[in-house]
């Protein structure tokens, strides 16, 4: 495992999920119809494909890991743009904010402000889970009309608070996931483990993009 190795797999990862995101939302101007469907497909199709990566943890996960960043583009395009015609300029916005808070948290790691120890870690990965676990529960609420989780969509003090707090956890779990790619580095380990290292960055950064598009449309509604 080398730091060259893994930046390549992080430009591979990111470039089809680039392709597949700009493709959708192409096929959705000419169909919009396909736009819902296309974002559930993404949607389910990369849960799917994460909770399969996550319990079976592949020596090889090369494949299972092109294919989510691929569906993953099913899912960011569509919903990218659904924002970009409810707050023209909101995509722009969330990208520069999202690139921003990465070089800051890349700095910060740099310079060793925040160190990833295993305390840090166990912190930021259960805090995840339970951010991962709420997603899900609204989700389900999505198909029960008038159920919903309270203030995590909503656009008040609260919602926005809810908001900031994920994109902080986020931002953090970036930390860890650099701190796992340089010990994987220092301590030799396997070249599949490259994937691992671009799985981690494309999940946390897509997940920090998401969170900065809820928030400024949470704020835009103020």
């Amino acid at each position: 495992m080398t730091f060259e190795g893994t930046l390549q797999k992080i430009g591979i990862l990111f470039g089809l999920m680039t392709i597949s995101a700009l493709g959708t939302v192409v096929l959705g101007f000419i169909v919009p119809g396909l736009l819902y469907p296309m974002m559930l497909f993404g949607m389910f199709g990369t849960i799917g494909m994460g909770i399969y990566l996550v319990f079976s943890r592949p020596s090889n996960p090369q494949t299972p890991v092109m294919i989510y960043a691929f569906m993953e583009g099913f899912f960011i395009g569509p919903l990218t743009l659904f924002f970009e015609l409810s707050y023209p300029g909101i995509a722009i916005q969330a990208g520069l904010a999202t690139l921003g808070v990465i070089g800051a948290m890349l700095t910060i790691y740099s310079l060793r402000i925040i160190r990833p120890t295993p305390t840090f870690n166990k912190i930021v990965f259960s805090l995840t889970a339970s951010i991962m676990f709420i997603y899900f529960i609204s989700i389900v609420f999505m198909f029960i009309p008038g159920v919903s989780i309270p203030f995590l969509h909503s656009s008040g003090p609260i919602g926005i608070g809810i908001s900031l707090f994920i994109i902080v956890v986020a931002s953090l779990m970036l930390i860890s996931n650099f701190g796992m790619i340089e010990a994987g580095v220092r301590m030799g380990a396997p070249k599949q483990q490259e994937w691992w290292g671009a799985y981690g960055i494309l999940v946390t950064v897509l997940w920090l993009y998401f969170e900065m598009l809820r928030l400024l449309s949470k704020l835009r509604d103020n």
